[in-house]
């Protein structure tokens, strides 16, 4: 397995670090889906991860059930304002 790149590794640090922050002052799902636990346990990158991946501007706090709804549904997503669509930017 290929190791990760010194810049890389040090993204991911600081994404692990935000995440728990983030999830912590945001514990309740943002997006209240039908079938929603209302815990949120996932943070959906709004606009991807790649360059925004720490950027908590573009972040929502999830349940499972409402990221997978979100990642399945990427059209109505982004009439719900769950994902901006990469046209938008």
């Amino acid at each position: 397995m290929k190791s990760q790149s010194k810049k890389l590794a040090k993204a991911n640090t600081k994404y692990s670090k935000l995440r728990r922050q983030f999830l912590w002052d945001k514990p309740n799902c943002q997006a209240r889906m039908p079938g929603c636990t209302l815990r949120s346990t996932d943070i959906h990158h709004k606009l991807g991860r790649g360059k925004y991946l720490n950027d908590t501007s573009t972040w929502l706090s999830c349940c499972r059930k409402c990221h997978d709804w979100i990642e399945l549904h990427p059209e109505e997503s982004i009439e719900l304002n769950f994902t901006i669509s990469r046209h938008d930017r």
